[in-house]
């Protein structure tokens, strides 16, 4: 069974970057409103049988269990690696063979996006990666079986997956996705993505708060 597991910070922790041009209400609404992205996406991918979130934030979980996801509680903040851990053994326990982990902050991911990555598995043992815009982080993480190799977010992420694959032996391929590879983390992301109009929640949100306009909302 595929899953794909989106890890998410709480809210009172989440895009602190942004606050140079959004009130914490504003951050609030956009990190819902990636997160409804990044889920919709999940929930609609053919290859996908389940969607998990792992946070401990009691709001975003009601929202992804709204949306058609399971979720768990990690019950406090455990850093994205901590997060991994808990939700891929949630994963296991409910019959995962496959686990794809997807960012919170990427608006522009498309079901078929996720598709891509199941169908790039074509071997037993297999790690699929994607970077970020910048080339050094890791956007996506798909491993087969799901613990075929530990997680190592944080830097220059995708390096260290990489490395890790190679030292135990395992394929590892990357794939150049670029609706994965924008995530939201700096007052520049979020201007293009305002002045880039899609059809995603999130730029529901920034017409909403005026940002396409350029309105001030920091107050």
């Amino acid at each position: 069974m595929n899953f794909a597991l989106v890890p998410v910070k709480a809210l009172a922790f989440g895009k602190s970057r942004l606050s140079a041009c959004l009130t914490p209400e504003a951050r609030h609404a956009v990190s819902r409103a990636m997160l409804t992205d990044v889920l919709t996406s999940a929930l609609h991918a053919a290859t996908v049988d389940r969607v998990v979130v792992v946070s401990s934030d009691a709001s975003l979980l009601l929202l992804a269990r709204e949306l058609g996801a399971f979720t768990v509680d990690e019950e406090y903040p455990r850093g994205l690696n901590g997060a991994v851990t808990v939700g891929t053994d949630f994963c296991l326990q409910h019959g995962a063979t496959a686990v794809l982990v997807l960012l919170a902050d990427l608006p522009l991911v498309t079901a078929e996006d996720i598709d891509l990555l199941f169908h790039s598995v074509n071997q037993s043992e297999h790690v699929v990666l994607v970077p970020c815009k910048e080339g050094d982080g890791t956007n996506a993480f798909l491993r087969v079986p799901p613990l075929v190799i530990p997680s190592r977010f944080g830097g220059p992420s995708l390096e260290g997956h990489q490395r890790v694959a190679q030292r135990i032996g395992i394929p590892c391929q990357v794939v150049e996705a670029s609706r994965i590879a924008f995530d939201v983390d700096s007052v520049d992301d979020l201007k293009w993505l305002a002045t880039h109009a899609t059809v995603t929640r999130t730029s529901q949100v920034l017409r909403e708060l005026g940002v396409l306009s350029g309105m001030e909302l920091k107050t």
